[in-house]
């Protein structure tokens, strides 16, 4: 083995230790069996109805929602169906769980469901209600009457849920929620009635946790997302807590994960307002507009494209799929049909990179023709080279006069690669992104949409790191090709790469002496 071989596989061994350390910086350590993870990345802790009490809001801020107080507890209403078990109460009639029974909180079998919606210190229930005229209003200290009760739905069968408040002015305040066993969707109407002439215009808020700094890979929080007047709005979590604030036609609007949405839909968007603004340990949401009454679909659920686009409302535009989604969505189709056949996406993954390749092959034998032309091409170029080296502007002439001759194109080899490139970076957002890879194991590797060594981690001090299994193989058959490949051979077999730059040079040197004399 040669010295350059050598110093390559101690590059390479660098270049693994540094990536695992930079994957954990940014996503945490690989899960463990013995610490089930809650939704915001952290083990769980029990909390007491001490610890759940927060502060009243600041002085500087008056409209914050408050926490609900531990001091009046009210009646918790369960809903269970085919997907979720949800747990409202009418403390403020707001939904204080929300689970999903076909997802897990990590990749370990015997972790709990995911928690979408749960209680948190300082973190207020959403589904609240407030508005600011003609008194400052919000009902998180409200105990709402109830119509129903515990619901236990299947399939297409239906339920609803009525909640009644009266303020302390008089004024009512009713939400009604209507659910389906088999979907995720739940319908929503609002209605306020004043005890006088005035009409309030109340905002439905929906919460998070402002603090995100320790990220979870098994739900990585995205931050406030909206679609309105059909353009994306997306604010990370560090642009949220500096509040922000859209209006016009709101399509929906909500807090979004990776691989989960929590959004409200209005059904008439029309002259509604969205904002998002941090109170306290709170990121609040708020959608208004000028109605005392609005129906809303409530969608708590998966990413998943059909999900999404079953609401008609361009919910599936909450997928981040980058400037390539059109190449992305495609894509994800194929992997569902091979999955249908398959199943394993593992296995899928395999059968959509090998069609990307016979798609691309086309290309991939355009460049290599165009490069073999120009290697052929390469004792001529010596030969210019040798005959004009004093004259570099006579050089660059010539070497264009002999490409036209032969009816050579100098970037043919380099433009059918640049071409594929928006392909490779749609395949992989559409790896990237989508739920269907989330704890999807295949072979050794337990979860698909993770980096594979961290289904064989191991630690080194405080050093957590893994068996990059896939990063060896490729190394390994990278270094076995240079290694079965001659070192002799046809001495006009250059690398083409340094071709197509000196051609690219030439061109580009050529053009610039066009423009000056113009």
């Amino acid at each position: 083995m040669d010295k350059r071989a050598i110093i390559g596989i101690a590059l390479s061994i660098l270049v693994l230790v540094v990536y695992q350390q930079l994957v954990t910086h940014f996503y945490g350590p690989p899960p463990t069996a013995s610490a089930p993870e809650t939704e915001k990345g952290g083990p769980e802790k029990a909390t007491t109805p001490e610890q759940n009490t927060a502060p009243s809001p600041a002085p500087s801020m008056p409209a914050a929602p408050a926490a609900l107080p531990a001091s009046r507890s009210g009646k918790e209403i369960t809903v269970e169906t085919d997907n979720y078990i949800a747990v409202f109460t009418t403390q403020g009639a707001r939904l204080k769980s929300f689970k999903f029974k076909k997802f897990r909180s990590s990749v370990d079998e015997n972790s709990p469901p995911f928690e979408m919606v749960r209680t948190a210190p300082g973190v207020p229930l959403p589904l609240g209600i407030r508005w600011q005229a003609p008194t400052p209003f919000e009902d998180s200290e409200l105990l709402y009457s109830v119509k129903g009760d515990d619901l236990k739905l299947t399939g297409d069968s239906k339920g609803a849920l009525v909640f009644q408040g009266r303020n302390g002015d008089g004024s009512e305040v009713t939400k009604s929620f209507t659910f389906v066993g088999s979907s995720y969707p739940i319908q929503l109407e609002i209605a306020v009635k004043s005890a006088n002439a005035t009409a309030p215009i109340p905002e439905v808020l929906l919460t998070d946790q402002s603090d995100h700094t320790a990220p979870n890979h098994d739900a990585p929080f995205e931050g406030f997302i909206a679609l309105v007047d059909n353009k994306i709005k997306r604010e990370p979590p560090a642009e949220a807590v500096k509040g922000q604030e859209f209006s016009g036609d709101v399509s929906w609007a909500g807090f979004g994960h990776t691989y989960f949405f929590f959004a409200l839909v209005p059904d008439n968007g029309a002259q509604h307002k969205v904002s998002v603004r941090q109170a306290g340990a709170a990121l609040v949401g708020a959608i208004s507009n000028a109605a005392a009454s609005e129906r809303y679909t409530l969608f708590v659920g998966p990413k998943e494209l059909d999900i999404l686009k079953s609401l008609g409302k361009g919910l599936e535009r909450s997928i981040d799929f980058g400037y390539f989604g059109f190449i992305s969505i495609p894509f994800l189709y194929v992997l569902h049909f091979f999955h249908r056949v398959s199943g394993s996406y593992g296995l899928d993954i395999i059968l959509l990179t090998v069609l990307i390749k016979i798609l691309m092959a086309p290309l991939t034998h355009k460049s290599y023709a165009s490069m073999k032309q120009m290697q052929k091409l390469q004792p001529q170029m010596e030969r210019l080279k040798e005959r004009y080296s004093d004259d570099k502007e006579k050089l660059n002439k010539e070497i264009m006069e002999l490409y036209k001759r032969n009816g050579v194109n100098p970037l043919g080899g380099c433009l059918p690669m640049v071409l594929q490139f928006p392909v490779f970076i749609g395949l992989y957002n559409a790896l990237s992104t989508p739920i269907e890879l989330r704890h999807a194991p295949f072979m050794w590797i337990k979860d698909l949409s993770r980096p594979d060594w961290q289904s064989l981690p191991f630690n080194v001090g405080d050093w957590h790191l893994g068996i990059p299994i896939l990063t060896i193989l490729m190394g390994a058959s990278m270094f076995l090709q240079q290694w079965m490949t001659p070192t002799a051979g046809d001495p006009n077999q250059l690398l083409a790469g340094q071709q197509s730059s000196y051609h690219r040079t030439a061109i580009l040197d050529q053009s610039h002496r066009e423009i000056g004399r113009s």
